[in-house]
């Protein structure tokens, strides 16, 4: 027995698996599963096949749930490059919460399943949602136990699928143009008219008359502007990612001198605490912090001293950052709502906005594999948080 573990250690796990490579060029001295060689034939073996699956897999091996995976699942957008060895649970932190249960369930012995989970991929350049199966089955150590849990994602990818996906991204190109063009024109249209009909007919026009017509080109011009806006939303949510290590400290300080340039009367307390780097698409993450940042300006426009907080930190394999202020604030109840396209917690004559902005950092956000949440206070702020993986 000896011997044949002794070649199973001697010749690479799956010849020519870039992930092969990557998990003997790993130190794993101090590591809870020590260096390869004492790894137990069963891991050896369900990693050989592990490394061979052409779907997306890994083994979570020991109570420590070490994750170990082949080139596909390498792909995952979740999946940073330091995630070989780590806790599976950490890599799947948002989603812990629903895996967890199958996975006991599998590290008890019984196979499980986890059903429609998004997920996305990086793939071509930018990221790709598919709808997801997890698949977990246990692994049974040397000693007839259970040593591990191996987890394959299987993609609603069949021949079908794929045919409708790609009719309806033809259908949404063409509702896009619908907006851009169809819908969008008219709408300038009706607004130049009535101007025109108020400017240049106001002597013969009752004032209510007048009125009205001020009140459709004012709806016109607003309804023009949302579709213009949910136009630019598609392009910019389908912009592809490229990601780059981004100082995020470099990048708030030259956003807030230039809403400080655009407000020069206000006196605005920014407090900038650590803030770590991300691996994040630069412009699409300048995007979000300048929502983010305005948003606090904007809100604490009638604040006797208008203080906002920015700080950020590492939790497990994620980044967490935060921007809080001492503003307006609103009802907490409303707060899943605020996220949504055209979402406003204030009215036009106390806040300028379109409600935009929010679902388009939530949007690019999600898109990098993190997520948002807010919690604020009638009356005493709101505190915006978003994850990144790290």
């Amino acid at each position: 027995m000896k011997r044949l573990e002794d070649r199973a250690v001697a010749r690479p796990m799956i010849s020519g698996s870039a992930m092969d490579e990557a998990i003997n060029a790993k130190d794993w001295t101090g590591h809870a599963l020590g260096t390869i060689e004492k790894w137990p034939l069963s891991l050896r073996t369900a990693l050989g096949i592990c490394l061979g699956f052409p779907a997306p897999a890994c083994i979570a091996w020991g109570g420590q749930r070490t994750q170990i995976y082949n080139d596909a699942y390498s792909q995952v957008a979740l999946i940073r490059a330091d995630a070989l060895g780590v806790d599976f649970a950490h890599s799947w932190a948002q989603s812990w919460p629903a895996m967890h249960a199958c996975f006991e369930r599998a590290a008890r012995g019984e196979p499980a399943r986890l059903e429609n989970q998004s997920v996305s991929f990086d793939r071509d350049g930018g990221s790709e949602p598919t709808v997801t199966t997890f698949c977990f089955v246990p692994v049974p150590d040397d000693s007839g136990g259970i040593g591990g849990v191996l987890i394959t994602l299987l993609e609603a990818s069949s021949a079908e699928l794929r045919d409708e996906l790609r009719r309806s991204k033809v259908a949404l190109e063409q509702h896009a143009h619908v907006i851009s063009h169809d819908f969008r024109a008219p709408l300038r249209m009706l607004e130049q008219m009535s101007k025109i009909l108020v400017t240049d007919h106001a002597e013969h026009l009752p004032a209510r008359a007048a009125g009205l017509l001020n009140h459709i080109g004012t709806g016109a011009a607003k309804l023009a502007l949302r579709a213009e806006l949910l136009t630019r939303f598609d392009t910019i949510s389908q912009h592809p990612l490229h990601r780059q290590n981004v100082d995020i400290a470099a990048m708030i300080g030259k956003i807030v001198a230039e809403l400080r340039a655009a407000a020069p009367d206000r006196q605005v307390e920014v407090v900038l605490e650590e803030l770590p780097a991300a691996d994040a698409d630069f412009e699409l993450l300048r995007l979000v912090w300048h929502t983010l940042l305005a948003n606090a300006f904007k809100f604490t426009r009638h604040a006797a001293q208008p203080r906002i907080e920015v700080s950020g930190k590492r939790q497990g394999h994620h980044m967490v950052y935060s921007i809080k202020d001492n503003g307006v604030g609103f009802d907490p109840k409303y707060a899943r709502r605020l996220f949504g396209f055209f979402q406003r917690m204030h009215t036009e004559e106390e806040f300028e906005g379109l409600g935009m902005g929010l679902a388009l950092a939530k949007r690019l956000i999600e898109r990098h594999g993190g997520t948002i949440w807010v919690e604020a206070e009638k009356g005493r702020g709101a505190e915006f948080r978003f994850t990144l993986p790290a």
